[in-house]
């Protein structure tokens, strides 16, 4: 039995070493056994260690890697939707590069397809002459002699363009014709009267740049001998952009040039103008008036002024230097002096700011083209005066009396002949009765006698033709008893 118990009780103490009470060979074992089970202690540590460094080995990797299904769908999910989105992107950058080649080949299109329009014909006529050898003409002539065409067809005061034009081109523009029959009759609405032979006058087309830089059409007839001076001398203006204010026929005005002036016209050939506007070189077409208006003759008379056009009143002050005045240094006078041109409006005492003459002009042929302008003038400024102005009488016809009319013959009793400076006039005959003196066969002057038989013929007086008056006798009246009425 003792050796079962010691079995027991060594089996009770490997079964539970902790217990305490018991003897040697148990705490013996006890301590054998602690010391035993302390490396496994240490060994434990030492597993743990390994065992933590494997668990997160582990989930590093169980990060890089999908834990479970859905984290896999999600990640795929993200990765279609960032592809979607590439895609798009994509899409959506080849639909803009597309609309952009659209609209810049509308561009292109639409540019070549103005460009045609407007060029073509000038490309059709430059063609041929690229693959001519025998050229007549510069490329750019021929480019523009449609527009060059339509400029000398223009009517004056039309603004025309002349964008790109040549220098020969523009020159073109610059023309003179002869004076036809329709010109003639412009000119007679201005008070042409044969003063000068009109093919000794030119007509000139011209352009000029008006007021606002626009380039416009004028005109102006002058004499034949300075047409081509004076189409150099504004084909020079107008390179030189020189603004003039208005450049028509004076017809437009009639016979009062006075008007055109006051109105800023410009004009060459004009009538009724005194001397001292240089009548008689604007009647014969040798002169030019610029600007009239803003340059006006300004004659000092010593206690006063005179200024035509009368509306120049308002730029009498020359010492400003004025838009549009004509002074010393102005270029028009120099381009009217390279033309053999004299500009007087630096003569002392009758400064004419506005006139050019030419200083090759003949003198006039007679005195009578003068006392033509001056009669003209007169008549027209004359035009509203009364008749009591005048003191030319019409020719009284007086009669022609011979010396033998007024001789007295034994036969011809003296006839009375009229005053000349009285003549009879057709006065009417007072008829006065002579009561004491019978009418002896004398018909009455007043009355018609009519030989018609049958008609009765009472005279003023109550008698017959023949009778003599019968007396006017008082009432009387007559009792009853003496066998009255």
């Amino acid at each position: 039995m003792s050796k079962k118990t010691v079995r027991n009780n060594q089996s009770t103490s490997r079964s539970n070493p902790n217990v305490s009470g018991q003897g040697r060979s148990g705490q013996t074992r006890n301590s054998s056994a602690s010391q035993k089970k302390r490396p496994n202690t240490a060994s434990k540590s030492t597993k743990s260690t390994k065992t933590t460094k494997s668990t997160k080995n582990k989930t590093a990797q169980t990060n890089s890697r999908p834990k479970t299904a859905q984290t896999a769908r999600k990640t795929s999910s993200q990765s279609a939707s960032q592809t979607r989105g590439r895609k798009k992107a994509k899409r959506q950058l080849r639909v803009g590069r597309l609309l952009t080649v659209l609209v810049v080949a509308a561009l292109l299109v639409g540019g070549v397809g103005y460009a045609g329009m407007k060029y073509g014909p000038s490309l059709f006529a430059i063609i041929p002459q690229l693959t001519n050898n025998e050229k007549t003409a510069p490329l750019n002539r021929i480019s523009h002699a449609s527009e060059v065409n339509k400029i000398k067809e223009a009517n004056a005061l039309d603004e025309v363009s002349v964008a790109g034009f040549s220098d020969d081109e523009l020159r073109e523009c610059f023309f003179s014709q002869s004076i036809d029959d329709k010109l003639k009759e412009r000119l007679v609405k201005m008070g042409y009267a044969d003063q000068i032979p009109t093919d000794q006058l030119n007509y000139v087309r011209v352009l000029y740049n008006d007021f606002n830089g626009r380039a416009t059409v004028g005109e102006i007839v002058v004499n034949s001998a300075i047409a081509k001076q004076i189409e150099n001398v504004f084909y020079d203006l107008f390179l030189h952009k020189y603004q003039i204010g208005k450049m028509i026929l004076p017809d437009a005005y009639g016979t009062r040039i006075s008007e055109s002036y006051a109105d800023n016209n410009t004009v060459g050939l004009a009538f009724n103008l005194t001397d001292d506007n240089g009548g008689s070189l604007h009647s014969r077409g040798y002169a030019v008036d610029l600007n009239p208006l803003y340059n006006p003759l300004i004659k000092d008379n010593g206690s006063s002024l005179s200024v035509f056009p009368m509306e120049g009143q308002l730029y009498l002050d020359r010492t400003i230097n004025a838009d549009h005045y004509i002074h010393a240094n102005d270029y028009a006078v120099e381009a009217f002096k390279k033309e053999g041109f004299n500009w007087k409006g630096n003569v002392t005492g009758l400064n004419d700011y506005k006139h050019f003459e030419y200083s090759g002009a003949p003198a006039a042929s007679s005195s009578t083209t003068n006392s033509q302008a001056s009669s003209a003038s007169s008549q027209s400024a004359q035009a509203d005066q009364t008749q009591t102005d005048q003191t030319v009488s019409e020719p009284v016809e007086e009669p022609v009396v011979t010396p033998d009319q007024n001789a007295v013959t034994p036969d011809q009793p003296a006839v009375d002949q009229p005053i000349a400076d009285q003549p009879v006039t057709d006065q009417p005959i007072v008829d006065q009765p002579v009561i004491d003196q019978p009418v002896v066969d004398q018909p009455v002057v007043d009355q018609p006698v009519d030989d018609t038989p049958g008609e009765i013929i009472i005279n003023p007086d109550g008698t017959m033709d023949g009778e003599s008056p019968m007396p006017v006798e008082p009432d009387v009246v007559y009792p009853e008893e003496d066998g009255g009425f």
